[in-house]
């Protein structure tokens, strides 16, 4: 393969996974840049780590990323930059113009992720091209209080941040912040809305009907377009269970690969039309009472667990380094886990689901981002390890109370 240097922004576990799959790739080392030191990545012998001090502002992005890339490219010659938060990519995509001739792949326009964020305008994008998405009201910081009755659908429904990823929602601290609340009444709204207030959180908020159904009917997609935005790149996965400390609810514990020919060629279309290029992440739920998925979200990157492709056989960085010409689906029925077995057989409760994860956990083995036989420092298998098996923990302490109050 023609060498190439892969510059990766963050320091967590998504970052890893990026990281694992360029190394698997060219053999040589992708460049991390991130604020700070975290146990995710710190000390791996895989990648190199550079810290720069509030690369996360549009200050300091602008200030000395141009350069970064200018020096790795200079060295390296194609450079690829992967943002591995939402609050990267907002950033990526702001500043694009930046960043043109420095790196090979493309961010979406301005425009488009701003239909994209703005619900009520994804709402509308998504019944344009045919996508099922959840009645959604949107809700200003001073209508939060006079919202809770009138959302047109009732209780329960799920509340989110508009942007749960964004730096101030991620950067505010209140007892009981999640990523996303399931809310049982309007007792239950009210109290959480006043805490973010409180919090000094004052950001939009999203209210969304509820959708019936376990951590088996969620779906999460990742793609990649290409430059001439043509897919290149398309996995579906099925949610064998999902994160219940409260600051990871919205997150997949584990992850079954999944085939469903229809949903791939409709969120093709739906990508391809809207001139869509570079990663996107999809999450989804399957409703059993229309049969159809219901698009949450589609977020610009790869997700957080979409080293699950990866179980399923592709390598989604794969697409963007070698230019498929045709669409490339997943299609093998493999498992991703992030915790130990145990969790999954104590707190899956499809048993379906729980049967097929364990089957495929015996028979084929189980992929584990944070888990590389290649990576030498005995400090980061210890920061797995350690991340591993406090899961076990995590959801005895979080499992019951995942859908209500903690």
């Amino acid at each position: 393969m023609e060498s190439f240097r892969a510059v990766i922004l963050g320091g967590d576990e998504n970052a890893y996974g990026v990281a694992r799959l360029f190394y698997e790739l060219n053999g040589e080392k992708p460049l991390l840049l991130c604020t700070r030191l975290l146990p995710f990545t710190e000390k791996s012998t895989i990648l190199e780590l550079e810290i720069v001090p509030q690369i996360d502002t549009p200050e300091v992005f602008r200030e000395k990323l141009p350069a970064i890339l200018e020096r790795e490219r200079s060295k390296n010659g194609r450079t690829f930059l992967i943002p591995c938060a939402d609050y990267y990519a907002a950033l990526c995509i702001k500043y694009a113009s930046l960043l043109e001739g420095l790196v090979e792949n493309r961010f979406i326009s301005e425009e488009l992720y701003e239909k994209l964020e703005t619900k009520d305008k994804f709402g509308a994008l998504c019944a344009e091209y045919g996508l099922v998405h959840p009645e959604t009201v949107i809700i200003s910081p001073e209508e939060r209080e006079s919202a809770a009755d009138g959302f047109g659908f009732g209780y329960p429904l799920v509340l989110k941040p508009e942007n749960s990823n964004a730096y101030d929602y991620l950067h505010c601290s209140f007892a009981g912040k999640k990523k996303v609340y399931y809310i049982k009444d309007r007792e239950e709204y009210l109290r959480t809305v006043r805490a973010m207030t409180e919090a000094g959180y004052n950001g939009k908020l999203v209210a969304q009907e509820y959708i019936p159904g376990g951590d088996d009917a969620l779906y999460v997609m990742n793609c990649y377009s290409g430059p001439d935005g043509k897919v290149r790149m398309m996995s579906l996965g099925r949610a064998v269970l999902e994160e219940c400390a409260p600051g990871m609810r919205g997150n997949y514990a584990a992850i079954i690969t999944a085939n469903d020919r229809a949903l791939y060629e409709k969120i093709k279309r739906f990508l391809e039309n809207i001139n869509y290029v570079g990663f996107s992440n999809f999450d989804m739920k399957y409703d059993s009472r229309t049969g159809e998925y219901a698009v949450f979200e589609i977020n610009p990157r790869q997700g957080r667990s979409s080293f699950y492709v990866r179980a399923g056989g592709l390598n989604l960085m794969r697409a963007a380094a070698e230019k498929p010409d045709e669409t490339v689906y997943g299609t093998e029925e493999a498992l991703w886990s992030a915790v130990p077995k145990c969790v999954i057989k104590k707190y899956c409760e499809s048993e379906g689901s729980k049967r097929k994860a364990l089957d495929l956990w015996k028979k084929r083995g189980v992929a584990r981002t944070m888990f590389e036989k290649r990576d030498k420092s005995v400090k980061h298998r210890l920061n797995a390890l350690k991340r591993y098996w406090y899961s076990v923990k995590t959801f005895k302490n979080y499992y019951n109370n995942k859908n209500g109050s903690d």
